[in-house]
């Protein structure tokens, strides 16, 4: 029996398509599935969650919930992370503190001040359960899903000997979202200006047809980077190169306003990168330091308040929908774009699965012209031996040379966190592109004053 613990059970909305897709694979149906939650009420609606996955399934998996670390680790073959600490009152203060002083983020979760203080209250939390695997479950996978993926990922390696992989499904969705731009291209101008760029529910609403027009079987990439942050060095369909198509778009307003930020990175860099417009306008200092800029690339400043709060009423629908007995999935369930469940699979039955994970750099052995003790993202493939990424020698220089400015950050704010040490935080704080294109290195550390002082209860002491 494969033995899965899932921590963070509680991000229910999240955990369902990842439960579903493992429940959905064959060689997992009859797995011991353990719920782990710190809240009692997020832990029952995950349970219960769970339970309504193995009805509508027909699947056999042993469901157990429960609050205690040791307990959902002890002898598991496979722990995955979607831990987050703080919740929203921690995230509302990542972003309005630093605002209060003119800073402006986007989302906060992966860089600037934002991430640096995300990280700050998750790794001690991340590694406490890495410590805790090594005395219950030492060979086990550690799955992780919390941003910011690569500074996680890179205090679990510096500190640790766990096995572990950062996911993230920035790569499939992206691939999805461009390919779907280029059938998009050839509708009327008028048809996408009136059908996709109307009011943001209708946004919603057709997110998913939209997105569908980019489900191609003979689609094959190579992409590689950092999390939030890699690079389409090879994008083809069927052997054709669909780059000289993906130029093209670059004349269209209709499609630019879909991707209005990572359109214009693509025209002045050359390749085109994951993540979202909203999450790529904070990891560079070109487009959240002036009123123009954000109002021409349609940018949300603490936009991300506003999805912490519609994931919160689809949590509370889900959890209404569970107590009258509505099933969670509808049958037959199609799996969602996530690696884990694959990655399991291919595990336990040795069918190879590539897909792109978060990895150590391990001295430069992946990507060679980027730092050797850095977190990349980089095809992997799983089979039963495990997890091995490949090589992908050297990206585009001018790529690189974007990717150090935020791998700066990443490394002091992990030798931070570990350490104890504002004085590397601020550090940290002050290499941020966004942070330092909008505020003098006073005012930062005037900002990371104020966000230790409103997390204190959520951090660990520090000294300095």
């Amino acid at each position: 029996m494969t033995r899965i613990a899932f921590l963070g059970a509680g991000s229910v909305v999240f955990a369902r398509n990842i439960l579903a897709d493992i429940l959905w694979h064959e060689a997992l149906a009859g797995s011991e599935v353990r719920l782990m939650d710190i809240d009692p009420e997020r832990l029952e609606t995950g349970q219960a969650l769970a339970e309504s996955l193995n009805a509508s399934l027909r699947t056999r998996a042993r469901i157990l919930a429960t609050r205690s670390l040791p307990r959902a680790l002890d002898g598991a073959d496979f722990v995955i992370s979607a831990i987050g600490v703080g919740g929203f009152p921690a995230t509302r203060d990542d972003l309005l503190i630093p605002l209060r002083s003119g800073l402006k983020q986007t989302i906060g979760d992966t860089l600037g001040m934002g991430g640096i203080f995300r990280a700050a209250r998750s790794i001690p939390v991340l590694l406490g359960i890495c410590r805790e695997m090594k005395r219950r479950c030492p060979k086990a996978w550690l799955l992780n899903y919390s941003n910011p993926m690569a500074m996680h990922c890179l205090a679990v390696e510096r500190t640790t000997e766990i096995r572990h992989v950062g996911l993230c499904h920035g790569v499939s969705n992206t691939a999805r979202f461009i390919r779907a731009c280029l059938e998009i291209a050839k509708l009327p101008p008028s048809v996408v200006w009136n059908h996709f760029l109307g009011s943001a529910s209708r946004r919603a609403r057709e997110w998913a047809e939209w997105m569908s027009w980019g489900d191609d079987p003979a689609l094959n990439f190579t992409c590689a980077g950092i999390n939030h942050m890699a690079f389409f060095l090879r994008f083809e369909s069927g052997g054709r190169d669909l780059y000289p198509a993906l130029r093209r778009l670059l004349a269209l307003p209709w499609i630019r306003r879909l991707d209005p930020v990572r359109l214009a990175l693509f025209e002045r860099l050359g390749w085109y990168m994951t993540e979202t417009s909203d999450h790529m306008a904070e990891y560079v200092p070109w487009f959240l330091k002036d009123p123009e800029e954000i109002r021409r690339h349609h940018l949300r400043v603490a936009g991300y308040l506003d999805t912490c709060r519609a994931q919160e009423k689809r949590y509370r629908a889900l959890r209404r929908d569970l107590r009258r007995g509505k099933p969670a999935i509808s049958i037959p369930y199609r799996p969602s774009n996530e690696y884990a469940s694959r990655i399991l699979n291919a595990i336990v039955t040795g069918r190879p699965y590539v897909f792109n994970g978060n990895i150590h750099n391990r001295g430069g052995a992946l990507i060679a012209n980027l730092p050797g003790d850095c977190c990349v993202e980089t095809p992997c493939i799983a089979d039963r031996s495990g997890i091995r990424p490949t090589f992908v020698g050297k990206l585009p220089p001018q790529c690189a040379a974007l990717i150090r400015t935020n791998v700066n950050v990443q490394d002091l704010a992990v030798r931070g966190i570990l350490a104890r040490d504002r004085r590397l935080i601020l550090q940290a704080a002050m290499l941020d592109p966004n942070t330092a294109s909008q505020l003098s290195a006073d005012r930062i550390a005037s900002v990371c004053d104020a966000l230790f002082r409103a997390h204190a209860k959520r951090l660990p002491s520090y000294r300095g």
